[in-house]
């Protein structure tokens, strides 16, 4: 079966120039995929009438469903419910239901209703009004060509309040819909061109499609499968891709997953023993600290770039090259916190200048009698490589520290 193809819309010069983030298209798409939307297109048009007709008719020949947000205030630059009398020649009339809730609303906050915000009344002929409960301006939904058209406000809140009230339910009544799955592998220490080589010999089922989302250190591997494809093969397939990968894989979820996240998949193991973990942090500029932050396993850290500020606190100056200086840092750290496992970072600070090439991070994690270590490189701008640092501990903790 193929899925109803949808478009997202945005109507505002403040959109279109950058003046904010279009949040609203970037949700109704997350929104529409789980349900079993394709989407086709994001699109966004300034406060021109003459743009916003034209984008109508185009949408109404080529998508099943179009969500629009934006245009349906009061001023002279929303001009939504006009494009789109003109785009499909649907004259605009006075909905006295809208009115009356405009001017209770206004009621209740105490303020007498300004003229200007009468507009908000006026709606498209035939178009079902959306009721708002949430604000002034009432959305309102039409039909023209094959495509449905839902026009909601642009304040977020509202938007998504009457998107889950009243837009979703009725999209699950009126559309047949057989949503795809997509399963999320999420990686660390690999870049996306390494992945798909790695991932070239996996056999995919027909209608499987890959991606990947890039993010620096941590990357995204992303299949889609078709609604049809059988639990079995799904789930052998995303077996196969795990094992191709290998150990880089440290979750299957998107970022919305409760405990997906790197800095709660390397902590897993401290949780299981109620250990507590110091951090002696001298790469990443308190990145790897501020995504540990409130976990219940961290006792404390120190994020310090000049190596005397370390050696004041910890007592001495380790002698010996990166590796070497890591792992008595460690032993220092763990005896003087007081924890159950220390965690140090180290980098020379002139490798993480601008300018400077590839630069090597050094770990180590000490414990009662064990001590782990690791040295991996991070490269790109300063900023890049603290990212990539503070990733990396992350993963050396997850993949170094055994189960409780």
């Amino acid at each position: 079966m193929t899925p109803p193809l949808a478009e997202i819309f945005s109507q505002g010069d403040e959109v279109v120039t950058g003046e904010i983030a279009d949040t609203n298209a970037a949700w109704l798409a997350r929104e529409l995929v789980p349900m079993g939307f394709h989407i086709a297109r994001h699109s966004a048009v300034g406060d021109r009438l003459d743009a916003l007709v034209s984008l109508l008719r185009e949408i109404s020949a080529r998508a099943d469903l179009c969500l629009c947000s934006g245009g349906l205030g009061p001023t002279c630059d929303d001009l939504t419910a006009e494009a789109v009398a003109h785009a499909f020649d649907l004259p605009l009339v006075e909905d006295p239901e809208a009115l009356r809730q405009i001017e209770a609303w206004f009621a209740r906050s105490g303020r007498p209703m300004p003229a200007v915000n009468r507009k908000q009344a006026l709606l498209p002929q035939g178009a079902e009004r959306l009721d708002n409960l949430w604000g002034t301006a009432p959305g309102f939904a039409v039909q023209a060509g094959r495509c449905r058209f839902v026009f909601m406000p642009g304040v977020p809140t509202e938007m998504k309040a009457m998107f889950g009230h009243w837009v979703k339910p009725d999209l699950a009544r009126r559309y047949v819909l057989a949503p795809e799955k997509l399963v999320i592998l999420r990686t660390v220490g690999v870049g996306e061109s390494a992945l798909q080589e790695l991932l070239e010999p996996v056999e995919l089922p027909p209608g499987v499609r890959l991606g990947f989302r890039a993010g620096g250190p941590e990357n995204q591997v992303k299949l889609l499968f078709p609604a049809a494809c059988p639990e079995e093969q799904r789930e052998a397939t995303v077996r196969r891709a795990m094992a191709a990968i290998g150990e880089a894989v440290y979750a299957i979820g998107g970022d919305e997953e409760p405990g997906s996240g790197l800095e709660a998949v390397a902590g897993k193991n401290l949780d299981a023993r109620r250990a507590k973990l110091f951090i002696v942090e001298a790469a990443s500029g308190g990145l790897l600290a501020s995504r540990c932050a409130g976990r219940e396993w961290l006792l404390g850290t120190l994020a310090a770039s000049p190596p005397e500020t370390l050696h004041r606190w910890l007592g001495g100056k380790p002698e010996g090259d990166g590796p070497r200086v890591a792992a008595t840092l460690a032993v220092m750290a763990l005896a003087r916190s007081g924890a159950d496992f220390a965690l140090v970072q180290l980098a020379e600070p002139d490798a993480l200048k601008e300018g400077s090439g590839p630069a090597p991070v050094h770990f180590a994690l000490a414990g009662s009698n064990r001590l782990w270590q690791e040295s991996r490189v991070v490269s790109g701008n300063p900023q890049r490589k603290r990212l990539g640092a503070a990733a990396l501990a992350l993963d050396f903790l997850r993949r170094r520290l055994p189960g409780g």
